[in-house]
């Protein structure tokens, strides 16, 4: 039976989402679980709805493009647990636009939480793994590091380099029994999306995905709980579709 006990977590971005199911499953399975997210109220109470279902479970206000907050983060979590065994990172913020309409403050802000927040979180995590000789790393990439969209100048460049720095730590930390990987999800649903894809979003989305919908944040979930696993030792610098086909799509006909 799969087990993840005397295993600690930290799963950034987890007071909502694909973030908040990924505790939860992870919590399932034995882990105790840090919840790290800059909504302080939406935090806490996800971290007390965890706490003691099968582990610990806490919240720590992180802001993950700045240094101090990120520092913080790793030192209460050694202090607490002692070590970290797994990191879900999937801190992130999004927008559509043009390339002709982005501006200079959206681009740097973009990629401060979405490339240099990734750098900065699995960097911190990865030296206390490194050190212990194990660990199991998972960041959030997107479909659209992958593939050309509209309005995905900024949001686009930022996922990409999130993959290609997964790659390149995967190399670095291998021997040292760490793994790192990165999801690529396609259109999910999560409250965000449904907020952001209007009809013709929709639309354009579901014409070049083959399984004809939107993926569910538990599916995304699921995916990175296979890679956390310790079972999952021989899986590093994969970047893991989750997209219902969208990203092997080609010449799409109707039956």
């Amino acid at each position: 039976m799969m087990s993840l006990e005397k295993h600690t977590e930290i799963v950034t971005g987890g007071a909502s989402g694909i973030g908040l199911v990924t505790a939860h499953r992870l919590a399932d399975l034995g882990a105790n679980v840090v919840i790290a997210d800059l909504n302080e109220d939406a935090g806490a109470e996800a971290a007390k709805k965890l706490d003691g279902v099968r582990a610990d479970a806490v919240f720590v206000k992180t802001n993950v493009a700045e240094s101090s907050d990120v520092q913080a983060l790793i030192e209460s979590v050694t202090d607490r647990f002692g070590s970290i065994e797994i990191l879900m990172h999937f801190a992130g913020i999004g927008i559509e636009r043009f390339a002709l309409e982005t501006t200079r403050d959206e681009w740097d802000r973009i990629i401060s939480v979405n490339l240099t927040g990734t750098f900065l979180v699995m960097q911190a995590a990865g030296a206390v793994m490194v050190e212990a000789g194990y660990g199991r790393i998972v960041s959030m990439a997107s479909a659209a590091g992958e593939r050309g969209g509209t309005g995905r100048t900024a949001y686009g460049a930022s996922k990409g380099g999130v993959a290609a720095m997964t790659r390149v730590m995967a190399l670095e930390w291998a021997a040292h029994g760490v793994t790192v990987n990165t999801l690529a999800p396609g259109a999910i649903d999560t409250a965000l999306v449904q907020k952001m894809h209007e009809t013709e979003t929709r639309r354009a989305y579901l014409q070049r995905i083959p399984m004809n919908r939107y993926g569910a944040p538990e599916e995304v979930a699921a995916a990175a709980v296979c890679l956390a696993l310790p079972e999952s030792s021989y899986i590093t610098g994969v970047t893991l579709a989750v997209d219902g086909g969208f990203l092997s799509g080609g010449v799409i006909k109707d039956d």
